[in-house]
This record gives structure tokens, C-alpha cells and sequence, in this order.
């Protein structure tokens, strides 16, 4: 099967999600980072959020999971790899971002927090991107859908 894009946006909940190739999500890199400049200086206004209780979203929304990032890395399975550890970092950091990214720093940093210090984080990262678990948006990352299912996998390994 070709390569499946998708861009979805969601200005009620401030989601943005891009998938695709490396080439396509580049080539909008630029667009979204105008759009969401001009969501922040107020030239665009976000619909109302509808009335009602609306859910908390969770770091890992498709599966059951420790609310602390620490929790959850000291409960992947001894077979995780560097890559998966970047990921789920990159998963929590992405969840205290207000645009949904991460940068390899910050998802590090939540990993040398743990005592975990990865020789090659950026490698792990690409890795990761390889596989199709996370994708760039400008010049951060996203986890993909593909990529918290992985982690969600997991995650339901550990002992």
C-alpha cells in the first residue's frame, strides 16, 4: 500500500496531529507553524469548547498506564529498548507541551531524571521515526498512534 498522509486539527481541543512521510510532513512544517503563530497572537480564535464535562486527556489514552512518567518507565519490560524509553519519554513530554511536540532534550531530561542516560538519544529517536512510532513536526516530534500502541503493548508485558 502508498504511503497514507493524514493531517488532523482540532482547534476546540488545540490537537494537531500530521502523519505521513518525513517529505510530506516537511513540506507543511512551515503552514502549521504560521497558523498555530497566529493562534497564539489571537488573529484566529478557537470555536468554544462545548459545554459539559469534557475528559482530562491521559498520556496514554489508549491504554491503561501510571499517571508518572517514572512509574511507567521503570515498568517497561527488560526486553524495551532505547528507542521505546525516547518514545515514552517523548510521549509524557509531549503531554506537557501546549502544541503536543517534544524535543530530543526534553524527552532525555525525563529519562536522565530516572537514572536512565541513553549513549546515542538522537539515534534512538530516529530509530523511532524509522519505525514509524513517531514523525517531526517542524523542528519537534509527535508519537504517533502506531507508536502508543507500541507502548501500550508494552506496557501490558510488564510483570
Amino acid at each position: 500500500m502508498a504511503d497514507q498522509a493524514r493531517i488532523r486539527v482540532s482547534l476546540t481541543t488545540g490537537d494537531l496531529e500530521v502523519e505521513g512521510s518525513e517529505a510530506f510532513v516537511a513540506k507543511y512544517a512551515e503552514p502549521i507553524d504560521e497558523l498555530i503563530g497566529r493562534l497564539r497572537e489571537g488573529r484566529l480564535q478557537a470555536p468554544a469548547a462545548p459545554t459539559g464535562d469534557s475528559p482530562t486527556p491521559t498520556p496514554m489514552a489508549t491504554g491503561s498506564h501510571p499517571e508518572e512518567f517514572g512509574e511507567a518507565l521503570h515498568g517497561l519490560p527488560n526486553s524495551a529498548t532505547g528507542t521505546d524509553q525516547i518514545l515514552l519519554a517523548g510521549l509524557y513530554a509531549q503531554q506537557e507541551s501546549a502544541d503536543s511536540t517534544f524535543s530530543t532534550g526534553e524527552a532525555n531530561q525525563l529519562l536522565v531524571g530516572q537514572g536512565i542516560k541513553l549513549t546515542n538519544p538522537s539515534q534512538s529517536l530516529k530509530n523511532g521515526i524509522a519505525a514509524r512510532r513517531a514523525f517531526k513536526v517542524g523542528k519537534r516530534y509527535r508519537v504517533s498512534k502506531p507508536g502508543e500502541d507500541h507502548l501500550n503493548e508494552l506496557m501490558s508485558q510488564r510483570a
